[in-house]
């Protein structure tokens, strides 16, 4: 960790332990006068977070995410995020789609991180969909698992059984359908599926071996675990979050940029995300490909992926 983002994280402690101390004083003197001890801390929280310095116009985020060691990206998101008014949008590339990339020798878009890292996939992305790009985040698997767990895991309704197994990828995935309390490893495992190791016609319903399904699937959890997360207690763990993150994350954010995000996060409302899938269709020649429809992604970009006052130029890459 460099000086920069360990000076950052220990300003972030000292923050929260002033605020720890003070708020013990204050609980005890305001929940004599009829207040509740959680209705004051929420409150409290709610305050201290307003008056943090947050970033003021809408950001486009590239969010990769696979096996770091393997390069793989398996799960490729442009995420706009305005802190402003704490508006959400996600559009999901599928990782087979058409794209040139520089150094490649393969035309998909999921290509561009293994061959040039985060700068080149930027690129790609950039000149894919004509769009700004301020940050990019690569989140491999073991650092999914290690968020989902700091959060407590999550509760999802599995849609139906999941069974597969990928030794060379050390992937093993074994849910059962049903409402359940799902870890870091089993939520990695529902991300990741995209067929199984034997179909049925209920299977079919739900995953039919193409990656828009699995982007459906992703998309689902996503909501629900912003619907879930995006709560004052789980932004409270923001410290532990960023921490993990940053040790093991490739991202051209550093920790000052993140903690920008932070106090709009809790106002988020799931009702007013949006979440898209790149327009276009699959067709194969000699490989499947996904072609993007240029016309109504050009009209979706221009609607929630605007961004102002920035410049790909200006973007710094870490190595």
């Amino acid at each position: 960790m460099n000086y920069r983002k360990f000076h950052a994280i220990l300003c972030v402690v000292i923050l929260i332990t002033l605020f720890i101390s003070g708020t013990l004083t204050m609980v005890y003197l305001n929940t004599s006068y009829g207040e509740t001890e959680d209705d004051y801390l929420n409150n409290l929280f709610s305050e201290l977070l307003y008056h943090l310095k947050t970033e003021e116009g809408p950001v486009n985020v590239l969010l990769l995410g696979g096996d770091l060691v393997a390069g793989n990206t398996d799960t490729i998101m442009l995420v706009n995020y305005n802190p402003s008014n704490s508006r959400l949008n996600l559009l999901s590339i599928p990782r087979d789609t058409y794209a040139e990339v520089r150094g490649s020798s393969v035309n998909k878009i999921n290509s561009a991180y293994p061959v040039g890292g985060g700068q080149l996939a930027v690129e790609s992305v950039s000149n894919l969909l004509n769009v700004k790009i301020n940050y990019y985040v690569f989140i491999s698997t073991k650092v999914f698992r290690q968020i989902i767990d700091l959060l407590g895991g999550v509760d999802y309704y599995v849609p139906v059984d999941m069974h597969y197994e990928d030794p060379y990828q050390d992937l093993y995935i074994d849910l059962k359908k049903g409402q359940q309390h799902l870890n870091g490893e089993e939520a990695e495992g529902f991300m990741r599926f995209r067929q199984p190791s034997q179909y049925t016609k209920e299977m079919w319903e739900f995953y039919d071996g193409s990656d828009e399904k699995r982007i459906e699937a992703q998309q689902n959890f996503i909501k629900e675990l912003i619907r879930q997360k995006a709560n004052l207690y789980s932004i409270a763990k923001i410290d532990d979050i960023l921490m993990t993150v940053f040790k093991n994350l490739d991202t051209n954010m550093d920790m000052n940029d993140a903690l920008k995000f932070v106090p709009s996060a809790s106002r988020i409302n799931v009702n007013k995300v949006k979440m898209f899938t790149l327009p276009g269709m699959s067709y194969e020649s000699n490989l499947w490909y996904y072609q993007m429809d240029k016309e109504e992604t050009s009209k979706l970009i221009n609607e929630y992926f605007t961004v102002e006052d920035s410049s790909i130029e200006d973007i710094s890459y870490e190595d």
